[in-house]
């Protein structure tokens, strides 16, 4: 499509010349050299370049660029030999590419992976130094240059930042300890109560007037000392609590199994978003880069043509709030890149000066061929979705505490057998000891009433859930369903209409049909179009991987 540049380097109307004769000055910023044409690995597509649409000139008279011509309706302006011919620029407009697979050739259009660097473009008067700014090298326009990702960089495709996710992110390696501490539960369950052994011996012989008198004793008239007296004691459960506990423990395990699954599932969904939302904005990023470049070469000529008296200071003046509208959108477009690749870094523990650059996001996908039905995708969100059987497995779990607080309602068994020497009836006492709580005041009845409860509560909560899955999934499917109609209205038709605006734009102002204002309102439909079919391409992508995250399969 026709872009700014374009525009820039259109035939400049009917003027008067000087008064002393001496042609207008022509700037002196070079050419830009066409982008690099070497062929691209299959799959790897790192940036878009839209085509060029069918009946589109192939080349703009430039202005502003050594030997070429400022031309007008009556004749040359500038000294070029021969009159000056035109310099070639041919515009581009966006394509539709397909989905390029193993040995299919680059879309048209398409930056290549590899290959040598385009000449930089002259930045425009005023523009801030490159220093720090947020490289681009997605949907480049032809005859610029798309700012290169920088050295220090992570070039991931969609799958291989999945894979480094799973190994590397610090949440997922910190949550799936809980599963660990759940095992250590079932474990700790499996073991019986310890016994207990107590040991007793005399400490002082009154008689004697001894401390641990150990001797043995002599004369059982006056004893002397040697008392000891040992006992061996064990709880025994007669309620079956310990089944009990070993069963709530593994229901514990499969709660935080089910609960990592679903923080998996949400953070896979979180590095999708970011993921393509970088990838948009970079595209984006990059068009603004491109109209902002050629923005300040137009304003530069206007300026010049000021100065000499050709046209009205307000054509100067639109142009700079134009160019001020132009220096927001940039800045509010790296706030919100700034952010996105934050939540990359974070998600895939990559260091803070490493910029995450997105690969293999066509420009314009296809909309998917077919989309399963609505109920065979609630289907499988209720048989797949990690949340509702974290849900189901709660219930459970609070239904075995129930049983488990009864069982605590019942005491447990306590026996034991003891030994006296000398502290008894006999020289020698062995005993036999038995005991028991009884359950007459605290029979656990607070424990088993929050137990109830808390069956009540996550019956509730399952509920909950189970509409939640219900609306997730309708919700994705129609967002899906709007994100392929939006696709589907994109056709080459609309694609050539939407280049007949910056055609005609080009062609009205040459022939002084329409003013600078009305120039620009068409310069921003044109804008608004291009940023659309952005737009349009990551709402789709974001809409099929919406059903993946509903639904916790890979339907797309």
């Amino acid at each position: 499509m026709i872009t700014l540049a374009g525009w820039a380097q259109m035939p400049l109307p009917n003027v008067a010349r000087p008064a002393t004769g001496t042609p207008l000055p022509a700037s002196t910023a070079p050419a830009a050299a066409p982008a690099s044409t070497t062929g691209q690995a299959p799959g790897a597509q790192r940036g878009v370049t839209p085509a060029q649409l069918p009946g589109q000139p192939s080349a703009t008279p430039t202005f502003g660029q050594p030997g070429a011509p400022l031309t007008s309706p009556g004749g040359t302006l500038s000294g070029a030999p021969n009159g000056g011919a035109p310099t070639s620029n041919a515009p581009m407009s966006p394509g539709i590419p397909t989905r390029a697979g193993a040995g299919q050739s680059a879309a048209p259009g398409t930056v290549p992976a590899t290959g040598s660097a385009t000449p930089a473009s002259p930045a425009a008067p005023g523009a801030s130094p490159a220093f720090g700014q947020y490289p681009v090298a997605m949907g480049a326009l032809a005859g610029t240059t798309a700012l290169t990702t920088p050295t220090d960089s992570l070039r991931l495709t969609l799958d291989q930042a999945q894979a480094r996710f799973m190994q590397a992110n610090f949440q997922l390696l910190a949550q799936h300890f809980n599963i660990d501490v759940a095992n250590a539960a079932i474990r700790q369950a499996l073991l019986r109560d310890n016994p207990n052994l107590q040991m007793e011996v005399n400490a002082y012989n009154p008689n004697t007037g001894a401390f641990f008198p150990l001797q043995k004793q002599t004369d059982p008239v006056n004893p002397t000392g040697g008392t000891f007296v040992a006992q061996i004691q064990q709880l025994i459960d007669i309620s079956g609590r310990r089944s009990k506990l070993v069963q709530l423990a593994r229901t514990g395990v499969a709660v935080q199994q089910a609960a990592f699954e679903d923080l998996l599932r949400q953070a896979r969904y979180q590095l999708v978003q970011s993921f393509y939302n970088v990838a948009a904005e970079r595209r984006k990023l990059n068009f603004t880069d491109q109209e902002r470049t050629q923005l300040g070469r137009l304003l530069a000529a206007y300026r010049e043509r000021l100065r000499l008296g050709v046209v009205a200071s307000y054509e100067v003046t639109r142009l700079e709030l134009e160019q001020q509208s132009l220096e927001r959108d940039r800045a509010d477009l790296l706030n919100q890149l700034t952010q996105d690749q934050a939540t990359l870094r974070v998600l895939l523990a990559a260091p803070g000066t490493v910029f995450v650059a997105p690969e293999g996001v066509e420009f314009l996908p296809a909309a998917p061929a077919s989309v399963p039905a609505l109920a065979d995708l609630e289907t499988q969100a209720y048989a797949l979705r990690p949340d509702l059987r974290a849900a189901t497995q709660q219930t459970t779990y609070t239904e075995q505490n129930l049983a488990v607080q009864r069982s605590l309602a019942v005491p447990k068994l306590m026996v034991g057998a003891d030994y006296a020497s000398q502290g008894n009836t006999y020289v020698h006492y062995f005993g036999v000891q038995t005991a028991i709580d009884l359950p007459v005041f605290n029979r656990n009845q607070g424990n088993i009433q929050a137990a109830k409860i808390g069956i009540q509560q996550s019956g509730f909560a399952l509920n909950g859930v189970r509409l939640q899955v219900e609306q997730d999934v309708a919700g994705a499917y129609e967002q899906l369903q709007r994100a392929i109609a939006l696709r589907q209205s994109i056709t080459p038709d609309y694609l050539a209409r939407t280049a007949s605006v910056s055609r005609d734009a080009v062609a009205d102002y040459n022939r002084r049909l329409i003013d600078l204002v009305s120039f620009i309102d068409k310069f921003r439909a044109y804008k608004e179009a291009q940023l659309g079919l952005i737009d349009i391409s990551s709402r789709l992508l974001q809409s099929e991987q919406q059903i993946n995250f509903a639904t916790n399969a890979k339907v797309f």
